[in-house]
């Protein structure tokens, strides 16, 4: 019966070691024993890259530019040989940790807060503008001198009485209280 052969543990070394801040480059440095090995760089336990090491060299190095929130959190890696097929153990982990990241986060918070009132702004006035046009639409329609039987979708046909208006984009608009037509009719009988 053949003993298992154990692969001895790497460690693993952040560059810069303090925070990073975003568009910084940073090198995670994988140590291990002088073999010919895969050695993969996991973050936050799921793999991110693997590299190809040769036996005369001790470390693995992945070099990259913080770019984004996900860049940032635990870091770990482990190797392979393949004669025999090993797999060692992960490293203890390294923390990559933005400096100012929660400034940055506070900061996206609060436009996307702005952005997201504006718009709201925004479809607010303009749901009071075209019931507002409606309203309009609908008063004129029943307005004295108003031909009999026009629609006030249909008023924009009509050149010779009426100026040239858009079609309305709702046909179906809620009619105007009795009681506001009964009000602005009164002073101009």
């Amino acid at each position: 019966m053949l003993s298992p052969v154990l692969v001895p543990r790497p460690s693993l070394s952040l560059h810069p070691s303090q925070g990073v801040s975003l568009g910084d480059n940073v090198t995670l440095r994988c140590h291990l024993p002088r073999v010919q090995a895969w050695v993969q760089l996991w973050l936050n336990g799921i793999l991110k890259s693997n590299k190809e090491k040769d036996k005369e060299q001790d470390t693995a190095e992945f070099s990259f530019a913080v770019t984004n929130l996900e860049d940032t959190g635990t870091y770990q890696c482990r190797y392979q040989v393949s004669e025999p097929l090993w797999t060692s153990e992960r490293s203890d982990p390294v923390k990559l940790v933005l400096t100012g990241a929660e400034v940055s986060s506070r900061g996206n918070l609060m436009v996307a807060v702005v952005r997201d009132c504006t718009a709201a702004l925004i479809f607010s006035l303009s749901l009071y503008f075209i019931l507002d046009a409606c309203s309009l639409w609908t008063w004129r329609d029943e307005s004295p001198g108003a031909p009999q039987g026009q629609r006030g979708s249909d008023l924009h046909r009509d050149a010779s009485c009426h100026p040239v208006l858009p079609a309305s984009p709702f046909p179906h608009c809620p009619p105007v209280p009795h009681y506001l037509h009964q009000s602005e009719h009164r002073g101009s009988h």
